[in-house]
């Protein structure tokens, strides 16, 4: 493994490079405008398939740069909006320098310009550098006695060398004591969600809380100018449309990845080589075994107003080394997986975008994990008929109301899915979902609303229902949790879904967000869950959380799991 790296590395350094870019930072309170201009824009662009998340800050701006151009009819305010939006990501600008100018700096040398705390531009390199703090406090109507809240700071920087080389960089330092069920979480997974290593935080003191380190970094470059770049680092990434995603969602932790992204005409394919971590029980420090992940997906503008893409994944492990049969590019997964005795754990899927000339675009995926089309047939509830299918629309400025993005979404996930016969080639990592945080057996219903009123306000309500058949007490497996291996299935047939023990959670958030300048936010919010089981350990419980914070350069916090 350590080779398939330093054979990455040198790519970088041993090829001309052209035209490097860093990615957009997801879940940011503005990021949504790529998704409602890419609803309102009517057509699919060439340059930036939305399916890869994140997109390159590059791809994003020149996005908006031409939509600009071809919508000459949008109103001051909405050009206002994307020159905004485009001045925080101003490196990548057409003129090379967009952001804007700082009316105030400090000391003449910071906040030069308006979004970073350091900024310079040469010709030859590139370089900005900000601080990352957040800072949060909630109360919970149900355990009122603890003190919850979140604590972070670190830095972030990122830049360009001799227009060959691209990187990013961010640390953070965190301490959380998350409301109940993120507690319930991380007692049960051994994992605190969406991160790797963590240690026990003020134990004398009621509820569990948690001090962590988050670190991601990456290179990037183009091999082929606008045609091939190559990525290396450690981050996550998501492959849909959807709010969830069943073939990679960013909930788990990060990882090693070498990224490959080929362009062509109105092809957009994607090969991504991961290092994962397989389930582990926590314990004294110790070298962690490790297991690996290829993945691709191509993504193809078939008209103007349709898109299809093709993913395919396979999770495997050997003895902390890489199976380089999997790095060929083009070849169909399977096979090799079949040519090797089926020892690993293959995943196919297809997913769909089409433009209604409505200001609503629709979407969806199909997940084949494994079956058989004669027990299908039969539906006689073979156990290993495992699939999953997601349906969402999003709209954009619909009711007559400017600047309202609405997302609807469902997902359906048979038991069983992403499972596997032993504990390493799950669909996991770090004692975490790849795909959705639930995992399998489930349905769920989603609904997300956001709306900008003003220039720095956002208001959003997010809300989900999911019905999952659970586990029980014992070592029966009831297809819910993949980081159960299959041999302690329940039966062989008559699977249905939400086999098992019924649990139902239902989850709302409302919060207002106001930018008091670029990327410094005051949030203001609430949350209600409510659970409930139907055998233990599942809980059956509500509460209601109020929260205040403020963040900058950083994400809210998202506890709708």
């Amino acid at each position: 493994m350590k080779s398939f790296f330093l054979n990455a590395a040198l790519l970088f350094t041993t090829t001309s490079l052209f035209a490097q870019s860093t990615f957009l930072k997801r879940k940011m309170d503005d990021s949504y405008l790529i998704e409602k201009y890419e609803v309102l824009n009517g057509q699919f662009s060439d340059t930036m398939h939305f399916s890869n998340q994140p997109v390159t800050q590059k791809d994003a701006v020149q996005f908006l740069e031409t939509y600009i151009e071809t919508h000459p009819s949008i109103s001051s305010r909405e050009k206002n909006e994307i020159r905004r939006f485009i001045a925080k990501n101003g490196d990548w600008a057409t003129n090379g320098n967009g952001c804007m100018p700082s009316k105030k700096p400090i000391f003449k040398h910071f906040y030069n310009t308006q979004s970073d705390m350091i900024h310079v531009q040469k010709s030859n390199y590139t370089f900005a550098l900000n601080p990352i703090v957040k800072y949060q406090q909630m109360v919970e109507s149900s355990h009122t006695n603890q003190n919850l809240f979140i604590n972070t700071r670190g830095i972030e920087a990122r830049g360009t060398i001799a227009n060959r080389l691209g990187f990013y960089t961010m640390f953070t330092d965190n301490q959380e004591r998350g409301p109940q069920h993120f507690q319930n979480y991380v007692a049960n997974n051994n994992a605190v969600p969406g991160m790797g290593y963590y240690k026990d935080f003020q134990v004398a003191k009621p509820g569990r809380a948690f001090d962590y380190i988050n670190a991601t970094g990456y290179v990037d470059a183009a091999v082929i100018k606008n045609a091939v770049n190559v990525s290396f680092g450690y981050d996550r990434f998501q492959i849909g449309d959807g709010y969830r995603s069943l073939f990679l969602s960013d909930f788990s932790a990060p990882y090693t990845f070498v990224k490959v992204n080929t362009r062509l005409w109105k092809f957009n394919y994607q090969n991504m080589y991961m290092e994962l971590l397989p389930q582990y029980t926590r314990g004294g420090d110790k070298l962690l075994t490790k297991k690996y992940a290829a993945m691709h997906h191509l993504s193809i503008n078939a008209t103007k107003w349709l898109n299809i893409g093709l993913f395919e994944s396979v999770v495997f492990g050997r003895k902390n080394h890489f199976d380089f049969g999997y790095m060929n590019p083009v070849i169909l997964y399977r096979s090799v997986e079949q040519n090797n005795g089926s020892p690993d754990n293959a995943i196919l899927g297809l997913n769909a975008k089409i433009h209604t000339g409505l200001k609503t675009m629709l979407y969806g995926q199909v997940v084949l994990d494994e079956f058989k089309f004669g027990e299908i047939k039969a539906r006689n509830g073979w156990w290993a008929n495992k699939w999953g299918v997601q349906m969402g629309l999003k709209s954009a400025d619909i009711f007559g109301l400017k600047n309202l993005f609405i997302q609807a979404e469902v997902n359906v996930v048979r038991p069983f899915t992403y499972s596997f016969r032993d504990s390493v080639a799950d669909f996991t990592h770090y004692n975490q979902s790849l795909a959705h945080p639930y995992g399998a057996n489930y349905a769920e219903a989603s609904l997300q609303i956001k709306y900008k009123p003003t220039e720095r306000l956002y208001l959003t309500a997010h809300g989900f229902y999911n019905k999952q058949g659970r586990d029980s007490l014992g070592g029966k497996s009831f297809g819910g949790n993949p980081l159960k291996d299959y041999g302690f299935k329940n039966a062989n047939y008559g699977i249905k879904l939400f086999n098992g023990f019924v649990s139902t959670v239902k989850f709302v958030n409302i919060n207002l967000a106001y930018e008091v300048r670029d990327n410094l936010y005051i949030d203001l919010g609430m949350n209600y869950r409510s659970e409930k089981g139907t055998r233990a350990p599942n809980p059956t419980f509500s509460s209601t959380q109020i929260y205040s914070g403020f963040r900058l350069n950083m994400a809210r916090k998202q506890y709708d799991y």
